[in-house]
């Protein structure tokens, strides 16, 4: 009879997990999603930044066929294909709005291309990201042999 109870007392405690061991395997759970959560959030915002990579190109692609037609840079972003609403100029994604402005030497002679992060978006915290720039001799900000933006 005693074999009897003892097989009872052991299919009871190995039935299920105690507090504890449920609180430990929440514990560790926690601690790998505070690992895991960031840099997986950090890799989702660098490739955001192709978006304004890509906006950034075809901008200034755009740019370049309008001085080919009429000799001369614009600042008219519906002329360069851009995405135009009442909120502003934007990404093909909206992460970012684009903003064509005259170079040092003035539109017939150059352009600067800013994307910058989208308030309130994801790319806002993108640590020395949020603001990319293109001209028209092609040099990149910030610059690509210091960054890792580009």
């Amino acid at each position: 009879m005693k074999l009897a109870s003892n097989r009872n007392t052991n299919a009871r405690r190995s039935a299920g997990f105690s507090l504890v061991e449920l609180m430990v395997a929440v514990a560790i759970i926690a601690l790998l999603s505070m690992i895991a959560v960031p840099s997986f959030m950090q890799n989702v915002r660098k490739s955001k930044r192709v978006d304004a990579q890509t906006a950034l190109t075809r901008t200034s692609y755009n740019l370049e066929r309008f001085m080919a037609s009429n000799g001369r840079y614009t600042t008219n972003p519906t002329a360069l294909g851009l995405i135009v609403d009442d909120d502003g100029v934007w990404s093909d994604e909206r992460n970012y709005t684009i903003r064509v402005t005259a170079g040092p030497s003035g539109i017939t002679r150059g352009y600067v291309i800013t994307a910058t992060a989208a308030t309130g978006g994801m790319q806002e915290d993108d640590t020395g990201c949020t603001v990319l720039a293109l001209d028209s001799l092609g040099q990149r900000t910030p610059d690509p042999a210091t960054s890792k933006c580009w």
